[in-house]
């Protein structure tokens, strides 16, 4: 095992602490340092949010692999805190799983999340999933967990899409089953309510637990954060708002108004460190 980076200690220490942690999505270098400033202990590079912003697909196994590592790479360089990536499925069958490990391990991710739809996936948010049997699931969950321990100690985060097809006991089966195989975390997609967060509560068991907040909870997040769902993922939130502040500023031209932001050029900049530039400069 190579010597775990100081940014994936970090992480290790969060999985392994009392505390809960929410988590926005990144798609770019600017929304991780607007992510840090805001005080976040942890990133996470969303499939969605990136495929959407920084290359213009869908979220439906569009965009390569060396296009997910390149984009990890520079998210991470621009970041002092962990950052955790959506790896999807691994990008095809268990060799191309193996390399999807080391290849973000490489690039400066923490941990990554891998899923147990069949390749190539689609979003879960369309309902349209269909995942793999259990084998070929496990199977994929070992062979992460087998590359992780060849690279700097990336940390492997199970997610299973069962409950997308409306099966908790499913859903619960296979986070034990990925559990047992040695993941670090486990993540059920689909969660909506207080009896299914409930339920998986009870039944996964001693493993960090990731929810996903979207539009359709009908959940209190005060629960949400006493209960023993770990890690809170914002996933759509940052990418909606970008959506919604760029039609805002696009109307408000189009009516030769000219829009007036809170954030100004100099903010910007100073975000960036321009004044560490200009001393590297100078030298």
């Amino acid at each position: 095992l190579y010597l775990m980076n100081k940014k994936t200690q970090t992480l290790k220490k969060y999985f392994n602490d009392k505390k809960s942690y929410k988590i926005p999505t990144c798609h770019d270098p600017l929304s991780i340092k607007l992510i840090e400033k805001k005080g976040f202990k942890i990133g996470f590079i969303g499939g969605f949010a990136l495929s959407s912003a920084s290359f213009g697909y869908p979220d439906a196994s569009v965009i390569s692999r060396k296009e997910l590592v390149e984009s990890t790479k520079l998210i991470c360089n621009q970041s002092k805190i962990p950052i955790i990536v959506d790896a999807d499925t691994g990008f095809g069958d268990l060799k191309n799983v193996f390399k999807t490990v080391k290849d973000l391990s490489h690039a400066g991710a923490s941990a990554l999340i891998l899923e147990d739809q069949v390749f190539p996936k689609i979003c879960a948010l369309t309902g349209k999933v269909k995942l793999l049997d259990m084998k070929n699931a496990s199977k994929r969950i070992k062979t992460a967990i087998k590359a992780s321990k060849k690279t700097k100690g990336i940390l492997i985060i199970a997610r299973t899409d069962a409950l997308t097809n409306n099966s908790i006991n499913e859903a619960i089966n296979r986070a034990n089953l990925y559990k047992k195989l040695g993941a670090d975390a486990i993540f059920i997609t689909g969660i909506n309510n207080t009896k299914q967060a409930d339920l998986i509560s009870k039944e996964v068991k001693n493993i960090p637990l990731f929810i996903n907040i979207t539009e359709k909870i009908k959940f209190n997040m005060n629960k949400i954060k006493k209960s023993s769902f770990k890690f809170i993922l914002y996933s759509q939130q940052v990418l909606n708002s970008y959506v919604d502040s760029t039609n805002q500023t696009l109307d408000l031209i189009k009516k030769n108004k000219n829009p007036k932001f809170k954030n100004k050029a100099s903010d910007t900049l100073n975000l960036l460190e321009l004044k560490r530039y200009l001393k590297i400069k100078q030298n």
